[in-house]
């Protein structure tokens, strides 16, 4: 069978970076992020979260083959600020928001398991 190995799916390859940076020559302010060892689940909650912020003009990702396990993220910013500020920001708020559920759900669970 043609099909890679599971494991290749999520773990990075010795000497691979994580997350590359990639400046676009053509358009000021934008930039693409490669992120390996990601698919449609990290992509599109990243994407969403960017739109939120009201200096990012653009935001969108894509897969570039099924069997490459990496997403490739094109941001586009105003001139107040960069697509690596706004990526960052992004990161940043999404790993506050996951912080804040995490605590929300422990919580409730200890409720319950209090109950039974």
């Amino acid at each position: 069978m043609n099909a890679p190995d599971r494991y290749e799916r999520f773990v990075v390859p010795e000497g691979v970076k994580k997350v590359s940076y990639e400046r676009d020559t053509k358009i000021i302010n934008a930039a693409s992020f490669t992120v390996e060892r990601e698919d449609h689940t990290v992509a599109n909650i990243l994407r969403m979260q960017l739109h939120s912020d009201p200096n990012v003009l653009f935001a969108g990702y894509k897969l570039p083959h099924p069997l490459q396990y990496k997403i490739i993220v094109r941001i586009h910013t105003t001139s107040q600020s960069s697509p690596m500020q706004a990526y960052n920001q992004a990161i940043n708020d999404l790993d506050k928001e996951l912080d804040h559920l995490k605590s929300a759900f422990e919580a409730e669970v200890g409720k319950h398991a209090i109950m039974y």
